[in-house]
């Protein structure tokens, strides 16, 4: 009995618990995942206007680059003078063009000025409303002017 207390040093009720801890690195722990996903590091700004913001923001470019896991957000930024538009097309380029592109992915937000006829935006609370929430804002050159 003392040789194989020499070689085995421990009490028998130790020796489980212990064997239970050596086997613990082979199973995989819930709270340490292994990623494999990159952290997304940039934004991606992508400048529009009223004359190209068609062939600018197609729903194909967009779903691309909102699958692209290193982007963190893709910023549509409205430039130029969008001063043409009136109160009633301001529903239909919300509902058809750009709603349907914010949605895509919620990566995808708005940046930049839309400058409507003065007036204009207000005979369609809602919908300047949207484009405000969506982080554009609507002539703000004249908010400041007394």
């Amino acid at each position: 009995m003392k040789i194989f207390q020499k070689i085995v040093p421990y009490k028998l009720k130790r020796l489980i618990p212990m064997a239970m801890i050596a086997g613990m690195p082979l199973i995989p722990m819930s709270c340490c995942k292994n990623r494999t996903d990159p952290e997304p590091t940039h934004d991606v700004e992508i400048e529009f206007d009223f004359n190209n913001f068609t062939e600018k923001l197609t729903m194909e470019t967009l779903q691309n680059l909102s699958k692209d896991r290193s982007i963190r957000y893709i910023y549509l930024t409205a430039t130029d003078h969008w001063n043409s538009i009136g109160a009633k097309n301001i529903p239909i380029y919300r509902e058809h063009f750009f709603q349907p592109r914010i949605e895509l992915s919620p990566k995808i937000r708005g940046r930049g000025d839309f400058d409507f006829k003065l007036g204009e935006a207000s005979k369609v609370p809602n919908d300047s409303l949207w484009f405000i929430q969506q982080g554009w804002t609507i002539n703000k050159k004249y908010q400041n002017q007394k």
